[in-house]
């Protein structure tokens, strides 16, 4: 009975580890999409980065949570590209005068703290 009792437990934990392995290759499958999905974001956004400031700008004048979160987004791109291009330098003065264009705009300077857009990038 000891023997049977063993061999199930093994064969429970094979199936476990088969499992988790099953499931840390998908993970890193959908991390390598997402990746290869920004990166194709990315490429469209370098032919239009002058449209992308100027959306952002649209964006936050429409004063609403989910277009802040949206600007936000689309800054943190402009700035991988800025620092791709070794540009980071316009991209925080271009930033500096936006955020100090809105500062009485609580919600949206928090959203731009929060994303750290005026600290270096750590990836």
């Amino acid at each position: 009975m000891a023997e049977l009792l063993d061999a199930a437990a093994e064969r429970r934990q094979e199936r476990e580890r088969e499992e988790a392995a099953r499931h840390a290759a998908q993970e890193a499958r959908r991390e390598r999409e997402r990746a290869l999905a920004r990166e194709r974001k990315l490429e469209k956004l370098v032919a239009d980065e002058e449209g992308a400031w100027l959306r952002v700008n649209e964006m936050i004048g429409v004063k609403k949570a989910g277009e802040y979160d949206t600007a936000v987004e689309l800054l943190r791109d402009l700035r991988t590209l800025a620092e791709r291009a070794d540009r980071l330098g316009d991209f925080t003065r271009r930033f500096a005068l936006l955020r100090q264009e809105h500062l009485r705009k609580p919600s949206l300077i928090e959203r731009f703290d929060r994303a750290g857009l005026d600290r270096p990038l750590t990836a």
